[in-house]
């Protein structure tokens, strides 16, 4: 994993997961995934998801993918406030959301948090009230598509929120923010942001699953 680069592997839940129909919550599941293909991909020993054999076989069909999942979430453990962590890997830091149908995975040597959100309607000016400061109110207003801009500054926030771990126990209007951040899309209707205390570069990859042969 070369420093100073967050790697940030995302895809489609319905493909990831499509061996788990019975799976609860296929969205986090789909984030776990990406994390262990991220760690398979960047070289480290011990987490597998089948990427050397096609990502197709992260689906489920690999035979050692279900025993993969076990090893992986008997090393997760949580901080004070929740943010999820690798035991015994501390140079290995992650994040992972999930929304409009499509999960993320950020993955670095430095502690990074990272947020996606499918463009929606605005339920209420008092939300915006709640989560904007005086500036950033100003902005969404002022702004040509104004949904639009408070999604962007909502995954803002909560990139930086999650990266600090400390959930949200803090006010978003006057939360203390990072030096560095970068949106990017999936698609046309969802953002994403990817937040870190250092200045850093981004390499997206986009997973899309093979086709089962007949």
């Amino acid at each position: 994993m070369k420093p100073g680069v967050i790697y940030l592997y995302a895809g489609k839940v319905e493909e990831w997961t499509r061996e788990w129909k019975e799976e609860k919550n296929r969205e986090s599941l789909c984030g776990r995934l990406l994390l262990l293909y991220g760690l398979e991909e960047l070289g480290y020993e011990g987490w597998t998801v089948g990427h050397s054999k096609g990502t197709e076989r992260a689906s489920g069909d690999f035979p050692g993918i279900r025993e993969s999942l076990k090893e992986l979430e008997g090393a997760l453990k949580r901080g004070p406030y929740g943010k999820p962590y690798l035991a015994g890997y501390p140079d290995i830091h992650f994040n992972i959301s999930h929304s409009g149908g499509y999960g993320v995975c950020a993955i670095s040597s430095m502690p990074c948090g990272v947020d996606i959100q499918e463009k929606r309607a605005v339920r209420s000016k008092r939300m915006i009230e709640r989560t904007m400061n005086a500036r950033e109110q100003r902005q969404i207003l002022e702004a040509e598509d104004s949904t639009k801009e408070f999604i962007k500054l909502w995954t803002y926030k909560e990139s930086c929120i999650k990266l600090s771990g400390k959930g949200l126990h803090q006010d978003m209007r006057t939360m203390k923010v990072p030096a560095c951040h970068r949106y990017f899309w999936l698609k046309k209707d969802l953002v994403g942001c990817v937040a870190a205390e250092e200045p850093f570069q981004m390499e997206i990859r986009r997973l899309y699953l093979e086709e089962k042969e007949a």
